[in-house]
């Protein structure tokens, strides 16, 4: 049923930099910035600044990455494809579906953190 994040991924993640609470530090931090991500990429695209927005899509990768959001990372790899050959036009032709999946993507952390609290709750 997963649709944004592969099983696992998440949980495998937070054991290994010591988040044994299942508090989700990690998790939270990328969802409280998802729109600040968002919103900077687009006033970079807006502002044709490449650089910028190389800095914020390589930093939506990377996280998606260690998150197990593949969706997410395989969309700002495409508008990063065409961000790194200064093609605005195409830059452009992904960002409502980032931002589609990537709120998605939040939306379903949130219940997978729920999830592992609850777990954590029965455990204890």
């Amino acid at each position: 049923m997963t649709a944004y994040v592969e099983p696992g991924v998440m949980t495998s993640l937070l054991s290994t930099i010591g988040d044994d609470e299942g508090r989700g530090r990690f998790v939270h931090d990328f969802i409280n910035l998802w729109e600040t991500r968002s919103q900077r990429l687009m006033k970079a695209l807006g502002n044709h600044d490449f650089e910028d927005a190389d800095v914020v899509l390589l930093s939506i990768r990377s996280s998606s990455t260690m998150l197990g959001a593949w969706p997410l990372e395989a969309i700002a790899g495409m508008v990063h494809s065409a961000v790194k050959a200064f093609d605005l036009q195409g830059s452009l032709v992904h960002l409502a579906r980032l931002q589609e999946v990537g709120t998605n993507t939040c939306r379903e952390l949130l219940v997978r953190l729920e999830s592992l609290r609850q777990l954590t709750d029965e455990r204890a």
